[in-house]
């Protein structure tokens, strides 16, 4: 009785230890070290794709801008420069209106414009204090800056 109940216990315990939550229990460092190396890559992915996102964004930005005010020099044919500058200051989206802002350019610049003649907008953005991870982050170049043109008809 005694040699069968030790066999019984014996490979209850074998079994025990072989089972799949030992298994599970005994991969525990593997997978701390396995993820010790993965989250690095994966928080500098992560990072360049939200640099992405912000150079996107800063783009769209000033091309709507650049739309904006191009609508607004054909709309108004006396409007200089000064005039559309400071239209675009107050239009701008906030992610862009603020120092990297350069000054807009319109031609023609005499005014009135005739109507029927194309009135050119260009509108720039420098990027440099946007970039956080620089202008080159392994290997992908991103802009330093952004310059949009629109053109439309003078009405």
């Amino acid at each position: 009785m005694d040699a069968e109940w030790i066999e019984r216990e014996t490979s209850r315990v074998a079994a025990r230890r072989c089972g799949p939550i030992a298994a599970a229990q005994g991969a525990g460092g593997q997978t701390i070290v396995e993820f010790a190396f993965i989250i690095p890559i994966f928080l500098l992915l992560m990072l360049g794709v939200v640099q992405m996102v912000v150079v996107g964004g800063a783009a769209l930005a000033v091309n709507q801008a650049a739309l904006s005010c191009a609508r607004y020099a054909s709309l108004n044919p006396s409007a200089t420069e000064d005039t559309v500058a400071s239209y675009l200051s107050g239009t701008a989206s906030p992610l862009i209106n603020d120092s990297g802002l350069q000054p807009l350019t319109l031609t023609p610049t005499a005014v009135p414009r005739q109507t029927g003649a194309a009135v050119a907008v260009t509108v720039s953005y420098n990027l440099k204090n946007k970039l956080f991870l620089g202008a080159t982050f392994f290997g992908v170049t991103f802009p330093s800056q952004v310059s949009v043109t629109q053109t439309m008809t003078s009405e």
